[in-house]
Protein backbone atom coordinates (compact mmCIF):
# COMPACT_ATOMS: atom_id res chain seq x y z
CA UNK A 1 0.00 0.00 0.00
CA UNK A 2 2.86 2.38 0.91
CA UNK A 3 4.29 1.36 -2.37
CA UNK A 4 1.10 2.59 -4.36
CA UNK A 5 0.45 5.99 -2.27
CA UNK A 6 3.90 6.75 -3.46
CA UNK A 7 3.15 5.93 -7.32
CA UNK A 8 0.04 7.64 -7.29
CA UNK A 9 1.39 10.91 -5.76
CA UNK A 10 4.40 10.43 -8.02
CA UNK A 11 2.08 10.40 -11.26
CA UNK A 12 0.07 13.29 -9.67
CA UNK A 13 3.07 15.13 -9.78
CA UNK A 14 6.50 13.70 -12.98
CA UNK A 15 2.39 20.00 -12.15
CA UNK A 16 2.34 26.93 -9.70
CA UNK A 17 -2.95 41.26 1.43
CA UNK A 18 -4.91 41.18 -1.74
CA UNK A 19 -5.40 43.80 -4.36
CA UNK A 20 -6.77 44.10 -7.53
CA UNK A 21 -5.49 45.16 -10.99
CA UNK A 22 -7.12 44.86 -14.22
CA UNK A 23 -7.46 41.85 -16.53
CA UNK A 24 -5.14 43.51 -18.68
CA UNK A 25 -2.77 43.64 -16.43
CA UNK A 26 -2.33 40.21 -14.77
CA UNK A 27 -2.55 38.97 -18.59
CA UNK A 28 1.09 41.12 -18.80
CA UNK A 29 2.27 38.99 -15.77
CA UNK A 30 1.14 35.95 -17.37
CA UNK A 31 2.49 37.10 -21.16
CA UNK A 32 5.69 37.83 -19.14
CA UNK A 33 6.21 34.44 -17.47
CA UNK A 34 5.30 32.85 -20.95
CA UNK A 35 8.51 35.17 -22.41
CA UNK A 36 10.79 33.73 -19.21
CA UNK A 37 10.04 30.22 -19.83
CA UNK A 38 11.21 30.24 -23.54
CA UNK A 39 8.46 31.95 -25.14
CA UNK A 40 5.20 30.41 -26.92
CA UNK A 41 6.93 29.67 -30.09
CA UNK A 42 9.32 27.35 -28.94
CA UNK A 43 7.23 25.11 -26.29
CA UNK A 44 4.67 24.67 -28.90
CA UNK A 45 7.94 22.94 -31.04
CA UNK A 46 7.90 20.26 -28.53
CA UNK A 47 6.45 17.24 -28.75
CA UNK A 48 7.62 14.76 -26.65
CA UNK A 49 9.74 15.22 -23.47
CA UNK A 50 11.86 12.35 -21.24
CA UNK A 51 12.79 13.80 -17.72
CA UNK A 52 15.17 11.35 -15.64
CA UNK A 53 16.19 11.62 -11.61
CA UNK A 54 15.24 10.84 -8.46
CA UNK A 55 12.71 11.59 -5.84
CA UNK A 56 13.00 11.19 -2.32
CA UNK A 57 9.58 11.05 -0.32
CA UNK A 58 9.54 10.86 3.11
CA UNK A 59 13.30 9.56 3.15
CA UNK A 60 12.71 7.41 0.77
CA UNK A 61 14.95 7.34 -2.60
CA UNK A 62 13.49 6.41 -5.56
CA UNK A 63 14.39 6.37 -9.44
CA UNK A 64 12.03 7.43 -11.54
CA UNK A 65 11.68 8.48 -15.32
CA UNK A 66 8.84 10.19 -16.70
CA UNK A 67 8.15 10.12 -20.79
CA UNK A 68 5.31 11.83 -22.56
CA UNK A 69 4.12 12.28 -26.37
CA UNK A 70 1.96 15.24 -26.24
CA UNK A 71 -1.46 14.67 -26.18
CA UNK A 72 -0.81 10.98 -26.86
CA UNK A 73 0.55 9.42 -23.60
CA UNK A 74 2.71 9.40 -20.59
CA UNK A 75 4.32 6.59 -18.74
CA UNK A 76 6.31 6.87 -15.60
CA UNK A 77 8.31 4.16 -14.26
CA UNK A 78 9.74 4.38 -10.45
CA UNK A 79 11.91 1.74 -8.61
CA UNK A 80 12.47 2.06 -4.87
CA UNK A 81 13.67 -0.68 -2.35
CA UNK A 82 14.40 -3.31 -4.76
CA UNK A 83 11.01 -3.09 -6.24
CA UNK A 84 9.59 -1.25 -9.52
CA UNK A 85 6.51 -0.46 -10.57
CA UNK A 86 4.87 1.77 -13.39
CA UNK A 87 1.59 4.19 -14.56
CA UNK A 88 0.44 4.63 -18.01
CA UNK A 89 -1.78 7.54 -18.89
CA UNK A 90 -3.60 7.96 -21.99
CA UNK A 91 -6.32 10.49 -23.17
CA UNK A 92 -8.99 7.27 -22.52
CA UNK A 93 -7.39 5.38 -19.34
CA UNK A 94 -5.08 5.05 -16.81
CA UNK A 95 -3.15 2.28 -15.49
CA UNK A 96 -0.94 1.74 -12.49
CA UNK A 97 1.08 -1.48 -11.25
CA UNK A 98 2.99 -2.52 -8.27
CA UNK A 99 4.46 -5.47 -7.23
CA UNK A 100 2.52 -8.28 -5.81
CA UNK A 101 -0.04 -7.52 -8.34
CA UNK A 102 -1.03 -10.28 -10.48
CA UNK A 103 -1.91 -7.95 -13.36
CA UNK A 104 -1.96 -3.88 -13.66
CA UNK A 105 -4.97 -2.07 -12.46
CA UNK A 106 -7.31 1.06 -13.25
CA UNK A 107 -5.83 4.61 -11.84
CA UNK A 108 -8.53 5.79 -10.05
CA UNK A 109 -11.26 8.34 -11.37
CA UNK A 110 -9.56 11.35 -9.28
CA UNK A 111 -5.85 10.49 -10.11
CA UNK A 112 -6.82 9.54 -13.53
CA UNK A 113 -8.25 13.42 -14.41
CA UNK A 114 -5.10 15.01 -12.58
CA UNK A 115 -2.71 13.17 -14.29
CA UNK A 116 -4.73 13.11 -18.27
CA UNK A 117 -4.39 17.00 -17.57
CA UNK A 118 -0.55 16.98 -17.49
CA UNK A 119 -0.63 15.11 -21.24
CA UNK A 120 -0.40 18.60 -23.05
CA UNK A 121 3.01 19.55 -22.50
CA UNK A 122 2.93 22.95 -23.05
CA UNK A 123 -0.64 23.41 -20.72
CA UNK A 124 1.20 21.51 -17.57
CA UNK A 125 4.17 24.15 -18.05
CA UNK A 126 1.43 27.62 -18.40
CA UNK A 127 2.97 28.41 -20.93
CA UNK A 128 -0.05 28.55 -23.75
CA UNK A 129 -1.81 31.44 -23.34
CA UNK A 130 -4.63 30.31 -25.81
CA UNK A 131 -4.88 27.31 -23.24
CA UNK A 132 -5.96 29.70 -20.61
CA UNK A 133 -9.62 31.19 -20.31
CA UNK A 134 -9.45 33.48 -17.26
CA UNK A 135 -7.06 34.96 -15.40
CA UNK A 136 -7.41 37.10 -12.07
CA UNK A 137 -4.93 38.92 -10.19
CA UNK A 138 -5.16 38.39 -6.32
CA UNK A 139 -2.18 40.03 -5.19
CA UNK A 140 1.12 39.47 -4.05
CA UNK A 141 3.00 37.02 -1.84
CA UNK A 142 6.39 35.64 -0.55
CA UNK A 143 7.75 32.61 -1.53
CA UNK A 144 11.00 31.64 -0.43
CA UNK A 145 12.31 35.22 -0.01
CA UNK A 146 10.66 36.07 -3.43
CA UNK A 147 8.15 38.71 -3.96
CA UNK A 148 5.72 36.95 -6.47
CA UNK A 149 2.58 38.20 -7.72
CA UNK A 150 0.12 35.94 -7.11
CA UNK A 151 -2.87 34.55 -9.91
CA UNK A 152 -5.78 32.38 -9.99
CA UNK A 153 -5.75 30.66 -13.76
CA UNK A 154 -8.82 28.98 -15.03
CA UNK A 155 -8.09 27.30 -17.86
CA UNK A 156 -10.53 26.04 -20.84
CA UNK A 157 -11.69 22.80 -19.25
CA UNK A 158 -12.52 24.84 -16.03
CA UNK A 159 -9.82 23.33 -13.79
CA UNK A 160 -8.60 26.04 -11.58
CA UNK A 161 -4.85 26.93 -10.30
CA UNK A 162 -3.28 29.28 -8.15
CA UNK A 163 0.04 30.52 -9.89
CA UNK A 164 2.73 31.99 -7.49
CA UNK A 165 5.22 34.50 -10.29
CA UNK A 166 8.33 35.39 -8.74
CA UNK A 167 8.43 39.31 -9.81
CA UNK A 168 12.22 39.32 -10.55
CA UNK A 169 12.45 36.31 -12.99
CA UNK A 170 8.69 35.91 -13.76
CA UNK A 171 8.89 32.05 -13.52
CA UNK A 172 6.47 30.59 -11.76
CA UNK A 173 7.74 29.44 -7.72
CA UNK A 174 4.65 27.36 -7.09
CA UNK A 175 1.06 26.25 -8.25
CA UNK A 176 -1.59 25.33 -5.90
CA UNK A 177 -4.80 23.72 -6.71
CA UNK A 178 -7.66 21.57 -4.96
CA UNK A 179 -7.80 18.24 -5.69
CA UNK A 180 -10.33 15.55 -4.85
CA UNK A 181 -8.64 12.11 -3.69
CA UNK A 182 -9.99 9.49 -2.08
CA UNK A 183 -12.93 11.15 -1.45
CA UNK A 184 -11.77 13.99 -0.11
CA UNK A 185 -10.86 17.67 -1.36
CA UNK A 186 -6.85 18.17 -0.55
CA UNK A 187 -5.17 21.00 -1.41
CA UNK A 188 -1.70 19.94 -3.61
CA UNK A 189 0.63 22.40 -3.09
CA UNK A 190 4.03 22.16 -5.91
CA UNK A 191 6.94 24.20 -5.77
CA UNK A 192 9.34 25.12 -8.35
CA UNK A 193 13.13 25.65 -8.48
CA UNK A 194 16.60 25.31 -10.03
CA UNK A 195 15.67 26.81 -13.66
CA UNK A 196 17.49 25.75 -16.68
CA UNK A 197 17.24 26.25 -19.95
CA UNK A 198 17.33 23.54 -22.68
CA UNK A 199 19.18 23.46 -25.59
CA UNK A 200 15.59 24.08 -27.75
CA UNK A 201 15.48 27.66 -25.61
CA UNK A 202 12.75 26.69 -23.23
CA UNK A 203 13.22 26.83 -19.60
CA UNK A 204 12.32 24.33 -16.69
CA UNK A 205 12.28 23.61 -13.33
CA UNK A 206 14.71 21.15 -12.34
CA UNK A 207 13.43 20.88 -8.92
CA UNK A 208 10.09 19.95 -8.31
CA UNK A 209 9.12 20.20 -4.21
CA UNK A 210 5.60 18.72 -2.35
CA UNK A 211 4.99 18.42 0.80
CA UNK A 212 5.98 14.42 0.70
CA UNK A 213 9.28 15.33 -0.56
CA UNK A 214 11.38 16.46 -3.67
CA UNK A 215 11.53 15.32 -6.95
CA UNK A 216 15.40 16.46 -9.08
CA UNK A 217 15.88 15.72 -12.77
CA UNK A 218 19.04 15.10 -13.91
CA UNK A 219 18.23 14.91 -17.62
CA UNK A 220 15.54 16.54 -20.00
CA UNK A 221 15.16 15.29 -23.34
CA UNK A 222 12.90 17.22 -25.86
CA UNK A 223 11.67 15.62 -29.33
CA UNK A 224 13.56 12.29 -28.84
CA UNK A 225 11.80 9.52 -30.85
CA UNK A 226 9.75 7.51 -28.33
CA UNK A 227 7.73 4.20 -29.79
CA UNK A 228 4.29 4.79 -28.61
CA UNK A 229 4.02 1.34 -27.79
CA UNK A 230 4.86 2.34 -24.51
CA UNK A 231 1.83 3.84 -23.48
CA UNK A 232 0.27 0.35 -24.61
CA UNK A 233 -0.49 -2.11 -21.39
CA UNK A 234 0.96 -5.00 -21.46
CA UNK A 235 0.13 -7.30 -18.53
CA UNK A 236 2.91 -9.70 -19.18
CA UNK A 237 5.67 -6.76 -18.48
CA UNK A 238 4.54 -6.11 -14.90
CA UNK A 239 8.18 -4.92 -13.76
CA UNK A 240 9.68 -2.12 -15.17
CA UNK A 241 13.69 -0.43 -14.97
CA UNK A 242 13.14 3.33 -15.59
CA UNK A 243 17.11 2.99 -16.62
CA UNK A 244 15.29 0.93 -20.00
CA UNK A 245 12.59 3.21 -20.69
Amino acid sequence: MKFFKLLVHATAIVAMGVTTVSAQNADEIMQKHIAAAGGTENWNKVTSMKATGSMNINGMDISMSQTTVNNVGMRMDISAMGMSGYTIITPKEGWFYQPGMEAPMALPVEQLKIAQDKLNIQNGQMVDRTKIDKLEYLGSETINNANCYKLKVTDKTGAVQTAFIDASTYYILRVQSIAKMEDQEQEISINYSNYKQLPEGVVMPMTVSTTQGDITFTTVELNKPVDEKLFVLDVAKKDADPKKN
